[in-house]
């Protein structure tokens, strides 16, 4: 991601809104944190004009979700969290800007970051925006790991409708998708650092099946082309 160019146009894109947690201790800022906490801010505001006119397209008015930056751990209406979440009772975003996940993976790259970011701004457009599901009968496990991977499939196909929106704004480079194909990739769950997840109903889907949902929505303009309910996964 052009970086340069992205804080430049903080001028022109309308605050959104970002607030720190007071309840959660914080290092003293630096340059890199403020640094870090501008891009945020930039892409947040990006993801709230996109949505905003695709929702207006089609007939409502986009409500746009509060971004909560906290550091360690925090207490939110969905309980008590310690990595990037979207909370839909609250409409809230909690995210570490240190990026600690990421960090793991050795994916440090601004464009990386503001996927992630977009992602959780997908899981709001679908809490906001009432997306079909069939229900799920309790107990039942294997519909429940589907569930899961047409949730998480969309979010990353909604990231993709979001960076086909920058991309026409001219704001990417090759380097930019190519890192976010690889941060895909690394946290598909047929990789062998994620097998810890596999005992569960929680699935995010494979690397192929991310990355494919994801040139779906770059290839995309509109939220029924990232139907993961309706198509095959």
């Amino acid at each position: 991601m052009v970086t340069a160019f992205l804080l430049a146009i903080v001028t022109w894109l309308h605050a959104p809104t970002i607030c720190e947690a007071a309840e959660v201790a914080t290092p003293a800022a630096n340059a890199s944190d403020n640094d870090v906490k501008q891009l945020l801010s930039v892409v947040l505001a990006q993801t709230e004009d996109f949505w905003g006119a695709t929702f207006k397209a089609g007939g409502s008015t986009y409500e746009e979700p509060k971004l909560v930056l906290f550091t360690g751990f925090i207490a939110t209406a969905c309980g008590v969290v310690s990595r990037t979440s979207y909370c839909a009772a609250d409409q809230r975003i909690y995210l570490d800007p240190a990026f600690p996940g990421l960090r793991e993976i050795g994916s440090i790259g601004d464009f990386a970051k503001a996927l992630i970011l977009a992602r959780e701004v997908g899981h709001h457009v679908q809490n906001i925006s009432a997306v079909p599901q069939k229900l799920v009968a309790d107990g039942d496990q294997q519909a429940a790991i589907i569930r899961s991977e047409q949730v998480e499939l969309q979010a990353d196909c909604f990231a993709g409708l979001w960076s086909h929106y920058v991309q026409d704004k001219g704001l990417l480079e090759d380097t930019d998708l190519a890192q976010a194909r690889e941060l895909l990739r690394s946290l598909g769950d047929d990789q062998p650092a994620n097998a810890f997840g596999n005992s569960t109903a929680k699935r995010y889907g494979t690397s192929e099946q991310r990355i494919r949902w994801f040139d779906r929505g770059l290839a995309g303009k509109a939220i029924a082309d990232c139907d993961t309910f309706a198509d095959p996964l």
